[in-house]
């Protein structure tokens, strides 16, 4: 219990240390809030922003800057993973401070484990103040648990393959958001035919990339307000499970 305790007190330390990421991310909520709150103060009828009214004001530029504010919210819990958790193990390591930790009567799995959970759980915190707060802006409601279902997803499944990458690269985050990239882009081939590789081969690597089928099933749940699908979300806590686990037994084994 005391090497758990003081996991947790250097997890915090290191939550202080990265509090400019933190407040970069605020800064980002602020302006998404700001945009939200212009284009009900503009376009507001019957309590929810009406986009007829909006054309009318600022025409298809406002239109379109509202629907791409409205995508890159729904990625903000991405966002917001990979900024607080890039570097997780690897930022030590280019510190020299990995031998440092070493040094304590606490296992480095138990340390990274317990930055992991801090830091996961402050992306999680913001995200989930944004979303139904921009959600009761625009609409006048939020889309309930599945709001919430949602972001716990994306961290769950970003923070997870950030650990592990980090374990080997300091470009921890940048590769994540390449491969999720790729996962899309995959993602949108299969769903066309237009798959290059063999059933089973495409079924491999789409299994081991990050599970955008499952996240697109929970946004699309949480955009129409429908029934929560249960089994994607679940396979997202899978997959970041095992990225976790996977990246405790690399930093446990990996020399410092």
């Amino acid at each position: 219990m005391r090497s758990v305790a003081a996991a947790f007190r250097l997890a915090a330390l290191e939550l202080l240390a990265r509090r400019r990421r933190t407040f970069a991310l605020l800064a980002t909520a602020a302006l998404f809030l700001a945009a939200g709150a212009t284009a009900a103060a503009l376009g507001r009828e019957d309590g929810h922003v009406e986009f007829d009214r909006l054309f009318q004001i600022g025409g298809y530029p406002l239109i379109s800057g509202m629907l791409l504010a409205g995508w890159l919210l729904g990625r903000f819990p991405m966002i917001a993973t990979l900024v607080l958790l890039a570097g997780l193990v690897a930022d030590d390591r280019e510190d020299s401070r990995a031998r440092l930790l070493t040094t304590r009567p606490v296992h480095p799995p138990t340390i990274y484990g317990a930055r992991f959970l801090v830091l996961g759980a402050v992306a999680f915190l913001l995200s989930a103040v944004l979303l139904p707060a921009y959600d009761l802006l625009l609409l006048g409601e939020w889309a309930g648990p599945a709001t919430l279902v949602l972001i716990l997803a994306h961290v769950t499944v970003w923070g997870g393959l950030t650990a592990l990458l980090s374990v080997f690269t300091r470009l921890d985050a940048w590769i994540a958001l390449m491969l999720a990239l790729l996962a899309l882009v995959w993602t949108s081939l299969g769903t066309t035919g237009m798959m290059p590789l063999a059933g089973p081969i495409a079924d491999a690597v789409g299994f081991v990339l990050p599970p955008q089928p499952a996240l697109l099933a929970l946004e699309g749940a949480f955009a129409e307000v429908q029934p929560i699908p249960w089994d994607a979300f679940w396979f997202c806590m899978g997959y970041g499970a095992v990225a976790v686990v996977l990246a405790g037994l690399a930093v446990g084994r990996r020399e410092v």
